[in-house]
């Protein structure tokens, strides 16, 4: 894809330009015709945008799912994991299963390189992607199917399916009580974590 660059229009011959010299009007009428000739037959390429370029390498797990290469934070898309923090209720007890997500994403980031391509940017303007290893496994439905992320369906319908699986089999947060992570950003908790203030 390529910019036409924009053509302004040009002093009509005679027109008023100030105390000027007859000499210096035309210098200012040629110069300005060149560049608005040259502007209109040269296409200048657009610029790539370098947001959606995909990535490559071997990245740190920030979170369940949150990946950063050098300074690079990317989101793993369909795939809402846990947050760090963020505490389950397993046989009564609690469980932080934020951290156990946490350390179930570094473990599958571990041994190969990690390619991510970029299918949105978020409110954040950080990278939403699809991230495989060397092997071609995708990590985020990798993290929903052992039960440390729900599935984002309106993101990736084909996630469902590892969600029903993990839900069925009990897998990470699915075998006690979670707060899904969207309402739990959003500052739900379950009534074993409400504070009290009386």
């Amino acid at each position: 894809m390529t910019r036409i660059y924009p053509c302004h229009k040009l002093p009509a011959p005679g027109a008023k330009t100030g105390q000027k010299t007859w000499l210096a009007r035309i210098k200012e009428t040629l110069v300005a015709f060149a560049l608005c000739t040259l502007g209109t037959t040269i296409p200048i390429p657009a610029h790539a945008d370098n947001w959606f370029a995909p990535l490559s390498g071997k990245p740190v797990a920030q979170d369940g799912d949150t990946l950063e290469f050098g300074f690079k934070l990317v989101d793993l898309y369909g795939a809402d994991s846990l947050e760090r923090f963020q505490q389950c209720v397993v046989n009564g007890k609690d469980t932080a299963c934020g951290a156990e997500a946490w350390q179930a994403l570094t473990n599958l980031i571990a041994k190969t390189p990690v390619r991510c391509e970029t299918k949105a940017l978020n409110r954040y303007k950080r990278n939403m992607a699809i991230c495989k290893n060397a092997n071609g496994v995708d990590i985020g439905q990798q993290m929903v199917a052992l039960g440390w992320a729900v599935a984002r369906t309106d993101e990736m319908p084909s996630y469902a399916a590892a969600e029903q699986s993990a839900k069925a089999a009990r897998r990470g947060a699915w075998a006690g009580k979670f707060i899904d992570p969207l309402k739990w950003r959003q500052g739900e908790r379950l009534p074993e974590h409400e504070i009290s203030i009386y």
